[in-house]
């Protein structure tokens, strides 16, 4: 029962940074991956005071609501088991952390792979268009050598550092979620 809703938990978490990091990298809206994302995710993202949430160029709302949907899950599991208050906030916090670094990697992946593959053009531009934000900077260091960009390898390493930082950071909480 706990992992089922930790799973749908981070289910949604993700789907609504998915939407965070579609709106924000201005993605092709007309592809039907964004659309099945928007649709999904509208009626929440949809509601005024979360409509209009805007840090820069950003659109937080998504992130926002990822935030809420995680609190309310450990709040759930620490009705349902006992756990602290303490305990439930701060898993609530990591999850969506560590749910982007998962997202991130899978679209880094997704990408990699689509963009071998002639017939999933469309996806690949779309996963670059999502993506472009943050390997965009690594780039402009380390610049595609002919065909191969190993900039994506390099995001990865650096994904896997963190994860580790985190883990020895945070302990058991983020080896929990």
């Amino acid at each position: 029962m706990i992992q089922a809703i930790i799973l749908i938990a981070e289910a949604l978490v993700m789907l609504f940074q998915l939407r965070f990091l579609m709106q924000s990298s201005s993605a092709d809206y007309y592809h039907p991956f964004t659309q099945a994302v928007l649709k999904l995710t509208n009626p929440i993202i949809r509601i005024p005071p979360i409509q209009t949430l805007h840090l820069g160029a950003y659109y937080v709302g998504g992130m926002l609501v990822a935030w809420i949907i995680s609190l309310a899950a450990w709040q759930i599991i620490s009705l349902l088991t006992g756990l602290t208050l303490t305990d439930s906030l701060i898993l609530g916090l990591i999850m969506p952390i560590k749910v982007f670094g998962y997202l991130l990697f899978f679209l880094l992946i997704v990408q990699a792979l689509t963009s071998w593959l002639p017939s999933t053009r469309s996806l690949s531009l779309l996963m670059y268009q999502i993506t472009y934000p943050i390997v965009a900077p690594v780039q402009k260091v380390i610049p595609p050598i002919g065909m191969i960009d190993i900039s994506l390898m390099i995001i990865i390493f650096v994904l896997y550092a963190i994860n580790g930082l985190c883990y020895k950071f945070f302990g058991l909480y983020w080896r929990v979620i």
